[in-house]
């Protein structure tokens, strides 16, 4: 959807979000969001539907028996997945005994959550019903190798996922900047590998490859990579929603994991992506508040989102809240700072000697200050941001007219209030 000039908006930002004026006497405003049309349906009655007539799967029921121990994958904090909605509908409908499930929360390489981080995920009632643990890719004694794919990428995956006696997956499909779309087969690469496979799975080549990108599944190096290492250890079931603006439920898609995924994934597609017929000067994106706004490191993907779209040699400003900083139990601030500009980064990056965790954040973001300045409204300190490459402001509205003085003409400003939720074509 396109709005062209409607004078004031909100910008996605931490849980409460931002007000931004669009003063038409500066520029010629493009607002580009997802369709908002699409409205929250009865949860209860559309889960119901979807697991008992799922997709290339027998019904949710006839996998899962009353008496089965189950184990139930999610998503970590900085993805809106409903748990609170969807867990407690598994165990509803199969008839399950809540002792007798274990909730895995997939980190990917990220650290496992702390007690009061799982029940902000889960919530108290599961977080207390339920058995529930974190993926650690760096704990070896939790991980079980399981082989190669064909293209050489070692296979090791959560030793609880891998034996489970059933095994269900839930996520929720919004496009993804490296895999195309989120969910699916990436419920499992990388959310429960080990530190091998999410290397491999991350290359320089794969996310550096033009198909490596928002919207594209067939021929997405990256997307053919989870579903040869999911392969090895495919999910019985798969529940993936789809969430408005508003991380309302709008749609669910159940079954086969690769079908079911890809049936959403078309339906998404329609909601989020928008053509357009030009580039822009300036471009104004968010990380599509919380929960993904979370750190700087979630955030190239509103970074890379708006770069998609901006003229090179453009202006990129980000709203994002890093209530957790950049995180700082990670490598990203210390990859970008390794070298002194983009291409001297996309240099380092591109060694196997420096194939360190974070690296493939750190390449996306190398790439998208090859074409713009990116400029960060954000509570991170100054110095955090700086050392990222790109540069703190403390007004939108002031860093916008300073960029419009220097091109020295009223220019269009393309305005991505929710950030990565929608792509621009």
């Amino acid at each position: 959807m396109i709005t062209r000039n409607p004078g004031r908006i909100t910008l996605d930002y931490g849980r409460a979000g931002i007000e931004l004026d669009l003063d038409s006497e500066i520029a010629d405003w493009v607002v580009i969001e997802p369709d908002s049309i699409s409205r929250p349906l009865e949860t209860d009655e559309l889960f119901d539907i979807s697991v008992q007539t799922p997709i290339h799967s027998a019904p949710l029921t006839r996998i899962i028996s009353p008496e089965d121990k189950v184990l139930i994958v999610t998503s970590d904090g900085t993805r809106p997945v409903p748990n609170r909605l969807l867990i407690p509908a598994i165990i509803k409908r199969c008839g399950l005994n809540p002792a007798n499930v274990t909730v895995l929360i997939g980190t990917g390489s990220h650290r496992p959550h702390t007690q009061r981080e799982v029940k902000e995920i889960v919530g108290e009632k599961i977080a207390g019903s339920c058995k529930v643990i974190c993926h650690d890719a760096k704990d070896k004694q939790n991980l079980i190798t399981l082989g190669t794919t064909r293209t050489g990428i070692p296979v090791s995956l959560n030793r609880h996922y891998a034996r489970a006696e059933k095994k269900l997956v839930i996520g929720f499909i919004e496009p993804h900047f490296f895999a195309g779309f989120s969910g699916g087969p990436k419920g499992i690469c990388p959310a429960l590998a080990g530190l091998d496979t999410i290397d491999t799975f991350h290359s320089f080549d794969i996310i550096g490859h033009p198909n490596s990108d928002y919207g594209i599944l067939d021929g997405n190096p990256q997307y053919g990579a989870a579903v040869d290492v999911a392969s090895f250890a495919p999910p019985d079931f798969l529940i993936n929603v789809i969430l408005n603006s508003q991380k309302q439920v709008t749609a669910i898609y159940s079954g086969d994991y690769i079908a079911a995924h890809r049936e959403g994934c078309r339906a998404a597609a329609e909601l989020s992506m928008i053509r357009l017929n030009r580039k822009f000067p300036i471009v104004i994106t968010t990380n599509s508040g919380y929960p993904l706004d979370q750190n700087l490191y979630q955030t190239v993907k509103g970074i890379w989102t708006a770069a998609r779209i901006v003229e090179q040699g453009g202006a990129i400003i980000v709203a994002s809240e890093c209530s957790k900083g950049i995180p700082d139990d990670g490598n990203f601030a210390n990859l970008m700072s390794a070298r002194s500009n983009a291409d001297d980064l996309l240099d380092f990056f591109s060694h196997d000697a420096h194939h360190i965790m974070d690296r493939w954040q750190a390449q996306k973001l190398a790439m998208a200050l090859k074409k713009a300045e990116i400029f960060v409204y954000t509570s991170l300190g100054e110095n955090k941001v700086s050392e990222c490459k790109m540069r703190k402001i403390e007004d939108i509205s002031s860093a916008i007219s300073e960029l419009v003085t220097k091109i020295g003409r009223k220019p269009e400003i393309a305005v991505l209030p929710r950030g990565p939720v929608t792509i621009p074509i």
